[in-house]
């Protein structure tokens, strides 16, 4: 069987980790990029290649269109072509709304917005020139859909990046590129295992987080024939935590 390829971003770790192994169980060779986490990387490597894959690491800063440009260049030069690409790479920053600097609000907009509407034009001019009808993906946040205190810049970025995947959608319909989003809640990673997960409980109606397996496979998901007239859609991967609203102390009411 002839393998697809894909590229994913913010591979190195956590719900980008969890999305490359998954993409190679279902028969993808993967580019694994990362920015500051080559060890991880490396790690990621080594499950993709353990799941009947193949793995080439990449180094980028995304913020910065000519390494965006680097990535796509040399990551479909080893791939021979793109199939998929999925935009995972982000930073996680909090502050409340009178505290927030134009630094904070700069480096912000340009790792977790600039970087993927970049990251996605390249993805499809890749897939147009190329006359593959490829899929790309978008990872948001359930934080698009919540007003959680001191996430006015972080949640507005990922309320934006569900808009960016619809203006995507409709704009490269035309070329049979589709492209979705998933927004996940509360996912166990290495950077949030660090808290107990039974303190959300309160928070989360289901009382459980996502898996980056999970996530990884509603990717697999979208970037298959099931999913053939699916474009512009946002899968919600919470636990139903938008469902309930904060309690109105934790605004200082």
């Amino acid at each position: 069987m002839e393998r697809k390829r894909a590229i994913v971003t913010g591979a190195g770790v956590g719900i980008g980790q969890g999305i490359a192994v998954e993409l190679s169980k279902a028969g993808y060779d993967v580019v694994v990029h990362y920015h500051s986490s080559s060890a991880g990387a490396e790690v990621t490597c080594r499950m993709v290649e353990a799941a009947g894959g193949k793995a080439y690491m990449i180094q980028a800063d995304l913020t910065r269109v000519d390494q965006i440009h680097h990535l796509f260049d040399q990551g479909v030069r080893q791939l021979g072509g793109l199939d998929l690409y999925v935009n995972n790479s982000g930073i996680t920053q909090i502050s409340p709304f009178e505290e927030t600097t134009e630094e904070m609000f700069d480096h912000l907009v340009g790792v977790d917005f600039k970087s993927a509407y970049f990251c996605v034009q390249t993805a499809a001019a890749v897939m147009k020139n190329s006359k593959s009808c490829g899929s790309i993906v978008i990872i948001s946040s359930s934080n698009a859909f919540q007003q959680l205190p001191g996430a006015s810049v972080y949640g507005s970025i990922k309320a934006a990046l569900c808009k960016l995947t619809r203006h995507a959608a409709a704009e490269y319909a035309k070329y049979g590129i589709r492209v979705n989003c998933i927004a996940p809640g509360w996912t166990a990673t290495p950077r949030t295992t660090k808290i107990d997960q039974h303190s959300t409980d309160h928070l989360i109606p289901l009382k459980r987080w996502a898996q980056p397996e999970e996530i990884g496979q509603m990717v697999v998901f979208y970037a298959s024939p099931t999913a053939a007239s699916v474009t512009g859609n946002i899968l919600l991967a919470d636990g139903g935590a938008t469902l309930l609203s904060k309690p109105a102390a934790d605004y200082g009411l």
